[in-house]
């Protein structure tokens, strides 16, 4: 290869290579995206989320759809959303180790000096997360209908009925809530450890003594909804299909609930991961 003849044509040769090695937001996409698939927690985490929901969802649509009870029959085809709730645990782990697993290898370093600017970082890594747990909601869902409806036979809904189909959209809606969440808490923690607990307390641990304490007091039960866990069901159900909400929250003021459930911490992180060493 030889060098240019001219000082004119060494510029554009200089030019050019700067241009070509400039660091683009799609180019962050794509990074991201490359790690995530070819970890392999992340296929392990996935698989494990996928069949937390399916089996939860369509066995329990089975058992209700040939149960000899009319009210267990009527719901039948509306529980396939019954194994979200512990899939979220499963996409909130996978969520957290996506940027944990970084700090803990010391990787975030080379992605920060490839990635400079540590909004796009961030924001790449949000984007790739959300659509990925959007995704594995959506899929779940669809295998779980897919298994439950023969066996429920005229209590099956089919997709067609656009409210019914929004438990697939609202699936995913929900697995994307809580994994933006507990990508937060990684950059916020920066611990493995502490993300995935935090993340476990607040969508499972804590809702226990507040279900058995809201059966006496109001206020336990009013706290209850405001939950994670509890308030991203109207992501899930975005048709209020399976549940009424009639007590502290409106359906409209639930979804907006978990919706600042993964804004604010995602604030906080970007304040943290903008000012903080790597």
């Amino acid at each position: 290869m030889t060098a240019p003849s001219t000082p004119g044509a060494a510029r554009r040769a200089t030019r050019a290579q700067r241009i070509n090695g400039k660091q683009t937001f799609g180019r962050a996409l794509r990074s991201e995206w490359l790690k995530l698939r070819t970890l392999r927690s992340t296929w392990v985490t996935s698989a494990i989320t996928m069949i937390i929901t399916v089996l939860f969802g369509a066995g329990i649509a089975i058992v209700f759809g040939r149960s000899s009870q009319s009210d267990l029959t009527a719901q039948a085809a509306d529980t396939i959303i019954a194994g979200t709730s512990f899939g979220q645990i499963a996409v909130a782990v996978l969520a957290a180790l996506i940027i944990t697993g970084e700090y803990a290898s010391g990787q975030i370093r080379s992605t920060l000096t490839a990635i400079p600017h540590r909004s796009q970082v961030l924001a790449a890594k949000a984007l790739v997360t959300a659509a990925f747990s959007f995704l594995l909601g959506a899929v779940s869902i669809l295998l779980a209908w897919a298994i439950s409806a023969p066996f429920i036979g005229d209590h099956a809904v089919s997709l067609t009925n656009a409210e019914y189909a929004g438990y697939i959209w609202g699936a995913g809606l929900g697995f994307a809530a809580i994994a933006l969440m507990s990508l937060a808490l990684g950059f916020i923690f920066r611990s493995t450890a502490g993300a995935i607990s935090l993340a476990v307390v607040l969508l499972f641990v804590i809702t226990i003594p507040l279900s058995l304490l809201s059966a006496r007091f109001e206020w336990a039960k009013n706290l209850a909804e405001l939950l994670p866990g509890n308030a991203v069901l109207a992501l899930t159900d975005p048709f209020s299909r399976a549940r009424s909400w009639s007590g502290f929250l409106d359906h409209w003021q639930a979804a907006l609930v978990a919706c600042a459930w993964f804004i604010i911490p995602m604030i906080i992180a970007y304040v943290i991961f903008s000012r903080r060493d790597a």
